[in-house]
């Protein structure tokens, strides 16, 4: 029996035990999440971990545009089916749509979790229908297609250049919650000639900040990335904070 694809008549033929009967998703443009970087001295973890969930949408969203796609982007409803035992085969029901919703939701701590349920979704297909079955074969088309995008998810790309960090960080210290900036200016009192008052404004010299440092500010910002909110002006290459003491 040959593998149903995406319905192209308004009149398309009932769909085989296990396929939702209409195909129905919108991949809205997934945000970044604004989590905390994890420390790149733990092994396996991706220290841009933000941007990891960002890569997880992308290679979900590949997943779902596939032409057999549509068929996992809804829950199975076994009801409508008559797949009477279904919950008795399967104990942990999953599918793409599902998982989305939980990406957008932030509901994923890390990679690996948003993994977990996409495989137990194609896992959930392999293991009610059998092979050669179209269910069967579309899951197992798709958890290759899955598995190649896989290693692209965990591999952090190249680190920007330091100049182009700083010019991004420039934009971004300024915007950052009081108590961030506290911290900020207490992180660059310790690299000599990093910080100095300039008319009642600490200032930030990110021309001398070093890789460090810069992987230091760069942390601050994904843990206060949300709350950013433009309280302060930059003048030039210096970055100014209102005094606190």
């Amino acid at each position: 029996m040959p593998r149903p694809k995406r319905r192209r008549s308004p009149l398309p033929p009932p769909a085989p035990p296990g396929f939702p009967t209409e195909r129905k998703h919108h991949l809205p443009e997934l945000q970044p999440p604004a989590v905390a970087a994890a420390s790149p001295g733990v092994a396996g973890v991706p220290a841009d971990l933000g941007d990891a969930l960002l890569r997880c949408g992308k290679l979900l969203d590949k997943l779902l545009e596939h032409e057999d796609g549509w068929v996992f982007a809804e829950p199975v409803d076994a009801r409508a089916l008559r797949l009477v035992d279904y919950y008795l085969r399967i104990s942990d029901p999953m599918d793409l749509g599902t998982v989305r919703r939980r990406l957008e939701r932030r509901r994923y701590a890390d990679p690996w979790a948003f993994a977990a349920d996409v495989r137990l979704t194609f896992n959930n297909a392999m293991s009610y229908n059998s092979a050669g079955d179209p269910v069967y074969e579309s899951a197992a088309e798709l958890s290759e297609i899955f598995e190649a995008g896989w290693p692209s998810v965990l591999a952090a790309p190249p680190r920007p250049p330091d100049a182009e960090r700083k010019r991004r960080l420039s934009g971004l210290l300024p915007r950052l919650p009081v108590g961030a900036q506290v911290t900020v200016a207490e992180i660059m009192k310790k690299r000599d000639g990093c910080l100095r008052e300039v008319n009642g404004m600490m200032e930030v010299d990110l021309d001398r900040a070093d890789s460090a440092t810069l992987d230091e500010l760069d942390r601050m910002v994904a843990e206060h990335g949300a709350a950013l909110a433009g309280v302060v002006k930059v003048k030039q290459n210096a970055v100014g904070f209102n005094r606190t003491s």
